[in-house]
């Protein structure tokens, strides 16, 4: 019990959340708000999933607090919310919004540049009961009853860093090592869905002649990104690693650089299968 609400256990709490985003998100891929010359019919359509997506995020930052044994307060309310979180867990939120501004397309001149201004405009006006006036926009005629200029895949995209921190937070509770929670912002699952290209392209390339004698090397695969990331590798004494990361300063690696990403991005992995015998 915290404030007289009975919350889930937190393995349920971070499944539950972790379902409704989904079934979100699914719904917003498969029917996606039109453009349309009445503005109020575009508002119309958005109206169930800024709703849903603005309660979500609340429900996402209390299940942050609750997981990590703080009491939720009773409010709508996301910017208090959001400032009852500890500054680490803050900073993340933050990181996965600004990364996903930088990432995702046409995000370019979304006007709010950082998480504490987009969830103070979400909040946008309270009437006397501490509910958003604009919840009431399809049936009521107040000057208030506006949505707020909003993003559906923003709000989807904090549900989904509130997501993290909870498997996070209770992971770690029960003695598990850190998960690295940054490491599943946008950026990086779009690292993720290049990496099958990189291993059917090596998996090819370790089956044709002369493999092994290419010697110690980096190879330049993707990039860069908004930071100036790569995806790149290094071949070092037998060994492979990948990394997504700033390609090394010049002089601090003492190796050849090869640019591959010309050659990847011509890659057919269907014909570069059947060039060593393989037929899918």
């Amino acid at each position: 019990m915290t404030n007289g609400i009975a919350y889930k256990e937190p393995r349920d709490v971070w499944l539950w959340l972790d379902v409704a985003l989904k079934k979100e998100r699914q719904k917003y891929a498969a029917t996606p708000v039109t453009l349309d010359m009445m503005p109020d019919h575009e508002v119309a359509q958005a109206w169930g999933y800024v709703v849903t997506g603005y309660f979500l995020i609340e429900q996402g930052l209390k299940a942050v607090l609750y997981v990590r044994g703080s009491n939720p307060p009773k409010t709508h309310t996301l910017s208090t919310l959001f400032g009852k979180l500890p500054a680490e867990n803050q900073d993340v939120l933050r990181m996965y919004y600004d990364d996903f501004l930088h990432a995702f397309p046409g995000m370019n001149s979304f006007p709010f540049a950082t998480f504490d201004k987009f969830l103070e405009n979400l909040d946008g006006g309270q009437n006397g009961r501490g509910h958003f006036d604009w919840r009431y926009f399809p049936t009521e005629a107040r000057g208030a009853c506006r949505l707020p200029r909003v993003s559906i895949d923003v709000m989807h995209e904090i549900v989904y860093g509130c997501v993290q921190l909870v498997s996070s937070i209770i992971n770690q509770s029960n003695g598990a090592a850190d998960d690295k929670v940054g490491k599943y912002t946008y950026s990086w699952r779009l690292r993720s869905g290049r990496s099958g290209r990189y291993n059917a392209w090596l998996t090819v390339r370790m089956n044709l002649p002369g493999w092994d004698q290419e010697g110690d090397r980096l190879e330049i695969l993707w990039g860069p990104d908004y930071r100036d990331w790569n995806d790149y590798l290094v071949f070092n004494d037998g060994r492979r690693r990948s990394f997504f990361a700033p390609l090394p300063k010049e002089g601090k690696i003492k190796m050849r650089t090869i640019d591959k990403r010309k050659e990847l991005e011509s890659f057919d992995p269907k014909e570069g299968f059947r060039r060593i015998g393989i037929y899918r």
